[in-house]
């Protein structure tokens, strides 16, 4: 009983984090077209960002990807 209750809660796990996976691609190209409308300054920060600020910028993106995702439909 307690390998198919573990079983359920990977495939769960597995779930969402190929949804949260999706949803950092898609932010990330989002913030990325947003920097690249300021040129090669905004995509520099861009850049930068992803170095100096890597959880704030996974979190932005994350949060960007889903709204961007939920508002397209």
């Amino acid at each position: 009983m307690e390998k198919i209750l573990l079983i359920l809660l990977g495939i769960a796990a597995l779930v969402l984090a190929l949804y949260l996976l999706k949803f950092l691609f898609i932010g990330a190209m989002v913030l990325f077209a947003w920097a690249a409308e300021s040129g090669f300054v905004g995509v520099a920060a861009y850049f930068a960002c992803w170095f100096f600020l890597f959880p704030i910028m996974i979190c932005g993106c994350i949060v960007s990807g889903a709204v961007t995702s939920w508002a397209a439909r």
